[in-house]
């Protein structure tokens, strides 16, 4: 993004899902291809199914998302905090020495760098495990005034695409806040131009799940994410949601008790040594 400000390049490719909801100023996405597979895959050690793992079998993923939903669904696994990119996190689910038996990652990645199957998946369901907000799209991020670019990038957007997308970012600009909270989110658009939004938000701590779903109109993306903002926060997502805010660092200072903020008193300045 500062190589676009600056005019260095003209065009940065993103996966969207690590885009943040609101772009620095002067800066717009482009174009938004058609959407990849956005389901998460489970990839075990021995070739098991996630859901056939023993008691306490470790799963290893990057994503709070993915644990805490994961969690709900399958109690009896231990998931473990894994981190680096596709290859990596491949090398450390095969070392021998590894007590990882299996991993989750996005499908979409597995499909682009290995393709032709190179690495056997278990496709997790979206209904249940929720992708993460533009999941499997890229996003082509350009300077919002550099119509020339636009004009060259425009063979390659997708309308359904973008209009998933631009639903499930609103989602969670309206209820992230800026922090990162183990929401899932996930659109599809059907032939008939109704876009069906569907959430999931989970916690660790509550032991809580809530999962709802709501149709609209896919020209109204923004429509349907309020819409389901106000079920979501009927059932709960408020208060789930408030254990991932970050607390304030400093606590307001006690009023006294004529309602005067109580003060200090000043410290008595030290005595200098003469010599």
């Amino acid at each position: 993004e500062r190589a676009l400000l600056r005019r260095q390049i003209s065009i940065a490719v993103h996966s969207l899902k690590d885009v943040p909801s609101v772009l620095p100023e002067g800066l717009v996405l482009g174009a938004i291809p058609e959407r990849a597979d956005a389901s998460d895959v489970f990839i075990g050690r021995l070739g098991l199914p996630i859901d056939k793992l023993r008691p306490g079998a470790e799963v290893g993923t990057s994503s709070l998302r993915r644990q805490a939903i994961l969690k709900f669904l399958l109690p009896h696994l231990k998931f473990v905090e894994l981190r680096g990119n596709l290859d990596t996190r491949l090398e450390k689910l095969r070392n021998p020495k590894s007590s990882l038996m299996g991993i989750v990652v996005a499908a979409a990645g597995v499909q682009r760098l290995y393709p032709q199957n190179g690495v056997p998946v278990q496709v997790l369901p979206k209904d249940k495990v929720v992708p993460a907000a533009g999941q499997g799209a890229l996003a082509l991020e350009v300077r919002e005034r550099d119509e020339e670019i636009r004009e060259i990038l425009a063979p390659l957007h997708h309308a359904p695409t973008a209009a998933c997308v631009e639903a499930e970012r609103e989602l969670l600009r309206r209820l992230e806040g800026g922090c990162q909270i183990p929401l899932g989110v996930h659109a599809e658009v059907t032939g008939e131009g109704i876009i069906t939004l569907t959430a999931c938000l989970a916690s660790l701590k509550q032991r809580k799940l809530i999962r709802d779903s709501q149709t609209g109109m896919a020209d109204d993306p923004v429509g349907v994410a309020a819409a389901l903002e106000t079920l979501l926060n009927s059932r709960g997502a408020r208060e789930m949601l408030a254990e991932f805010r970050p607390r304030a660092a400093k606590k307001p200072a006690r009023p006294h008790r004529n309602g005067q903020a109580r003060r200090r008193p000043a410290r008595k300045p030290r005595a200098r040594s003469r010599r």
